[in-house]
């Protein structure tokens, strides 16, 4: 014990010895940094968005420093209140007191300096903060209310007809053109039967496997009485027309992707599960379960059945306008049209996608009148809350049902996309929730019910409040996802997290969800132990004393209140209020931490920071420490690289966050190439300009935007020396874009008679070395011939 008790105090020590952070000196350099870029008009979004994640990290670590110094604060505060007030003015004070209180006020001005230094910083990080979020809201605001061509206009519609026949005999020549290629038809021929047997298996699992499966689950379901055993095909049937269609629909893609037909990569993936595809199998999911035309038994909403028939239909009917937009967004981006010909391609899609809106707004009415006719089985427990709710919706579906497609007409393209696509996805939102509640209360209850003592029956799991709670965690669950249908940005949800976590200062202390969930947490432990206590009193010990009915129900009482304060004031305490008794594991943990666990909590801790942060990510193409490859995995104590010789390279996070790191692929997967190529000085320079340029246009790799360039970079000494720069769309084809330059700048050259020199060298010999040297060629030439 006394070897403990020196070890303890030895700590205590070191801890003290030790000095408190402080705010870093680039933490100025940071905000001046900032304020230039807020100044700025033209500053890009995207770097002021790179600029708020550093300000909230430097606010992070404004809190870290604020919540370090101040056990320091406090101790030294009471240190001072223990000497009791100063002498009033004119009053003596003994003089070693005196001294005693002019030491400790210094001491408490130095251990205050970093927690007011670092408060000013928070405050100067949420006014750029707020500056930053008001520019960007700013932005999108303006392209959400800017003007456009109106797609109504004759001229458009020429155009638009005009764009996509031109573009589809562009895509058609490129897949021609790949398709000469000797090379590639073998191999493509190579791979068909391969590829045409994922392809059928695709097909088998999204129209046989599922249609049968959903037919052996319904039919079960028609006949199944037990409540466990509905609640598990029922389960079964929900997963299976999720599970099952994905699974065949990423088979069937992963042979259909052009790209991959033509120019298969290494890295190629076997399983691909377009987000279009993902927009149909969750329409056809919820129209199943929602409306269940051929189960009116499990039927979620109350219709008729021809009524829920024609919802399951409008239903599939707005994924499919999804899932045509985001095939729009995959495949026509590439497209060479105008703002006035993309907006006239896309108006039908606002025409029949306000149509079936308009038909969502006629389900939510009979919905809302089924809902308020009485069930005579028993009573209604709809409550007027979600009666408000559906008017609500159906008004509102109903008003953008015809806004979206006027405003689309008029030229108000952004404000159209938002309102029509933010609605379908809003619906698909709120009926995914009403599935995944019914889900969890209906067949998770049917598993988990249990004998009721006090009723005849059973007690399943939608009696007493758990509804209401299940129903306030789906809701708060889905309340993210819809913010950000409608506009947030990941950095709002992110700095409502910030809150939620690190909290908000109330009466000079900070109060944080953390702290919240740890009191609720010891409070529940330490008064269920009041409460088992208590029954123990009441059933064992009680009645074997001599004591009356009312003393044991005072003791019992005293029990109660006595367990009560203990559990409030150590879920208190657990809240960080009152930090003194945490002071010797504190003192102890940080040495601990220091001598023997730093670089594993340095790895830890920058491991957390690349997954938050995402400075890498998986799949980026990255050059560190001499090694350069994919990341292909991110863990909290190391990050896995995998090099072009598919050799693993296993690299501490830490050096990944304090070290040098060129990621290619970090804001972008577009980078750009130089190709040098030099020719003769008898070679025409704006001819040689002219084909180079064009060779580059010529390529899909290529992008039109920023524009390819050819450089007369200067005179070599056998050649005219040019380089082509261009941007290519994805830089992990790099070196096959610049194998492909090659290969047409030497067939273009050839054809066009541009010559590529090659260095020339002039010998001279003495003449006493002549001879040997004219045999010792002719020996280099003849050999070969003899072997």
């Amino acid at each position: 014990m006394m070897m403990l008790a020196l070890w303890l105090l030895g700590a205590l020590a070191v801890s003290a010895q030790t000095p408190p952070p402080t705010p870093s000196p680039a933490w100025e350099t940071v905000f001046e940094e900032g304020l230039a870029l807020v100044g700025d008009e033209v500053t890009p979004t995207a770097e002021l968005k790179l600029l708020r994640e550093q300000l909230l990290r430097l606010r992070g670590e404004a809190l870290e420093v604020e919540a370090a110094a101040a056990p320091r604060v406090a101790d030294v505060s009471a240190r001072l209140e223990a000497l009791g007030p100063a002498p009033a003015e004119g009053a003596t004070e003994d003089p070693a007191l005196a001294e005693r209180r002019a030491r400790i006020e210094a001491e408490l001005s130095a251990a205050q300096a970093p927690v007011l230094e670092a408060q000013d910083y928070q405050r100067r990080s949420d006014a750029l903060i707020r500056d930053i979020d008001r520019i960007v809201r700013a932005r999108f605001a303006a392209e959400l209310t800017s003007l456009g061509p109106s797609p109504l206009l004759p001229g458009n519609l020429v155009e638009t007809v005009e764009a996509a026949v031109s573009n589809d005999s562009r895509i058609r020549g490129r897949l021609a053109e790949a398709l000469s290629d000797p090379v590639v038809r073998a191999d493509l021929m190579r791979r068909i039967p391969a590829e045409f047997l994922m392809a059928l298996i695709g097909i088998t699992i999204v129209f046989v496997v599922r249609r049968r499966l959903t037919a052996w689950v319904e039919h079960k379901l028609e006949r199944a009485t037990e409540p466990r055993a509905i609640a598990l095909l029922v389960t079964v049937r929900n997963l299976g027309r999720l599970i099952v269609p994905t699974v065949g629909v990423g088979l069937l893609f992963a042979t259909l992707d052009p790209e991959q037909l033509l120019n298969p990569t290494p890295d190629r993936p076997h399983f691909v599960v377009p987000n279009f595809a993902l927009a149909i199998i969750g329409a056809a999911w919820l129209a199943s379960s929602l409306y269940a035309p051929k189960l009116p038994r499990f039927r979620l909403v109350p219709l008729g059945d021809a009524a829920a028939l024609r919802s399951a239909r409008v239903t599939i009917g707005l994924g499919l306008v999804i899932a045509v937009k985001l095939l729009l967004t995959r495949y026509v981006t590439d497209w060479e049209m105008t703002p006035a010909a993309a907006a006239t391609l896309e108006f039908p899609l606002f025409v029949v996608g306000g149509a079936l809106l308009w038909g969502a707004s006629r389900i939510l009415r009979s919905v809302r009148r089924a809902l308020l006719q009485p069930e005579p089985a028993g009573p209604d427990r709809t409550g007027t809350i979600t009666l408000t709710l559906i008017g609500f919706a159906e008004r509102g579906t109903w008003l953008l049902a015809f806004a979206a497609p006027a405003l689309a007409a008029v030229g108000f393209y952004a404000m159209a996309d938002f309102v029509l696509y933010g609605a379908i996805l809003t619906l698909g939102l709120v009926g995914a929730c009403v599935v995944v509640y019914d889900l969890i209360l209906t067949t998770a209850g049917a598993v988990l019910r249990t004998p009721d003592p006090d009723r005849s029956g059973t007690l399943a799991l939608s009696d007493g409040l758990a509804p209401i709670v299940l129903g306030t965690v789906v809701t708060l669950a889905a309340l993210p996802l819809l913010a950000l249908i409608w506009g947030a940005r990941y950095a709002d949800i992110a700095d409502v997290w910030f809150m939620l976590r690190d909290g908000v200062t109330l009466g000079g202390m900070r109060i944080s969800l953390g702290m919240v969930v740890g009191f609720a947490i010891v409070f529940a432990i330490l008064f269920g132990l009041t409460r088992i206590l208590q029954s123990l009193l009441r059933g064992t010990v009680l009645p074997r004393t001599k004591l009356d009915a009312g003393g044991r129900n005072a003791v019992l009482a005293g029990v109660g209140y006595t367990g009560f304060f203990i559990a409030a004031t150590a879920a208190v305490s657990s809240t960080g209020v009152d930090l003194t008794s945490l002071a010797v594991v504190a003192g102890a943990l940080s040495v601990g931490i220091g001598f023997g666990l730093q670089n594993i909590v340095s790895n830890f801790v920058s491991g957390i920071i690349l997954l938050v942060e995402r400075p890498i990510k998986e799949g980026d193409w990255i050059e560190v420490g001499g090694h350069a490859g994919y990341v292909r995995g991110i863990s909290v104590r190391s990050t896995e690289i995998e090099t072009f010789e598919r050799a693993s390279v296993i690299l501490p996070n830490s050096d990944l966050v304090a070290g040098t790191v060129l990621n290619r692929t970090h804001t972008g997967m577009s980078g750009r190439i130089a190709v040098p190529v030099g020719v003769s000085y008898s070679s025409d320079p704006r001819q040689v300009e002219r084909i180079l340029i064009a060779i580059a246009e010529d390529h899909p790799m290529v992008l039109p935007e920023p524009n390819p360039r050819v450089l007369f970079t200067g005179f070599g000494d056998n050649s005219l020396n040019f380089e082509i720069r261009c941007w290519l769309r994805d830089v992990n084809f790099s070196l096959s874009a610049r194998s492909d330059l090659n290969f047409e700048i030497f067939a273009r050259f050839e054809k066009e008679g541009i010559s590529i020199p090659f260095p020339h060298r002039e010998l001279r010999f003495r003449e006493g070395d002549l001879r040997g040297a004219v045999e010792a060629a002719l020996g280099a030439v003849e050999a070969p011939e003899k072997s």
